[in-house]
């Protein structure tokens, strides 16, 4: 069988099969993340931004303010580390859009007080 030369068998093409799988993965990521950033944004529709807070002003003394306009679900008031202080300003969160809109609406300048 001199001069014959012999054919390697076919191989299963694994890297195609890898690159298939990385784009279903990938695909699923951005889906995911996509997702993510959809339930972010509605989220923020149901938070107002609060600022020129007491720096002594406790989450209590927030949520008591605006609870007057809607269902106050989340305080996210934000401290400083060092002074164990707020730092003048916070982020609430409603349970509906419409008490949201209300609350920035309404309380302009509301008066929290420690």
């Amino acid at each position: 069988m001199e001069g014959m030369h012999e054919e390697p068998e076919p191989q299963e093409d694994r890297g195609h099969v890898r690159e298939g799988h990385a784009e279903i993965v990938d695909a699923a990521k951005k889906e995911e993340h996509h997702e993510d950033v959809k339930e972010k944004l509605k989220r923020k529709e149901f938070e107002i931004f609060v600022g020129g807070l007491d720096k002594d002003a406790t989450e209590d003394d927030v949520t008591k303010v605006f609870s007057e306009v809607g269902n106050v679900t989340d305080v996210r008031l934000m401290m400083n580390p060092q002074t164990k202080k707020n730092k003048g300003f916070a982020f609430l969160r409603f349970a509906t859009v419409e008490q949201a809109k209300r609350a920035f609406t309404e309380l302009k300048n509301p008066l929290v007080l420690p």
